[in-house]
């Protein structure tokens, strides 16, 4: 471990229970996405996708599959227009997280978490009006009934990301996950 690292003396204040290697690579997909939001072109959203199990096909592979399959392409119809472009709408879709067992040290329940999915969307800002209604501060009404029509969707919260504080949901979605 290089000690002459300004994340260091972050780690030893403040990540005894991580390793060194996963705050690096954590900062680094902060710095990464901040300097899509600071360049202007990107807004970055955080969204939490929570699943109802229909029948017995319970996998991550299943759950991750619908959220890019399904739930990413209704927010790919909704934000472009043109067919052609449709795929090309949401350059890094594949930062998100599943989640089963991982359970709040701050909040111990005796129930099993519900299958989810926490991520990071970055939108171009030219089309986040499609999505978000910044005077409401809500999510456009169209698109989260569309969301919610998916069959294994039973909720979903989408926010955008308060300036500077992107490392914040980066750090809570990868707790507990090797990296």
């Amino acid at each position: 471990m290089n000690k002459n690292i300004p994340l260091y003396d972050e780690y030893n204040k403040y990540f005894r229970t991580t390793s060194y290697d996963k705050l690096v690579q954590t900062d680094a997909w902060n710095n990464w996405l901040n300097k899509l939001v600071n360049d202007g072109e990107w807004t970055l959203f955080t969204c939490t996708v929570v699943f109802k199990p229909i029948d017995q096909h319970n996998t991550k592979d299943r759950w991750t599959s619908d959220y890019k399959n399904k739930v990413l392409w209704k927010f790919k119809k909704r934000l472009e227009n043109r067919p052609e472009n449709i795929p090309h709408t949401i350059p890094f879709e594949d930062f998100y997280y599943f989640e089963r067992f991982e359970k709040s040290k701050l909040r111990q329940t005796k129930t099993k978490s519900p299958f989810h999915i926490h991520s990071l969307i970055p939108i171009r800002s030219a089309q986040v009006h499609r999505m978000w209604s910044y005077d409401e501060n809500k999510l456009d009404e169209r698109l989260l009934k569309d969301l919610l029509s998916i069959d294994v969707v039973q909720n979903v919260l989408i926010e955008p990301v308060r300036p500077n504080e992107s490392i914040n949901w980066i750090r809570y979605i990868t707790k507990l996950k090797d990296l």
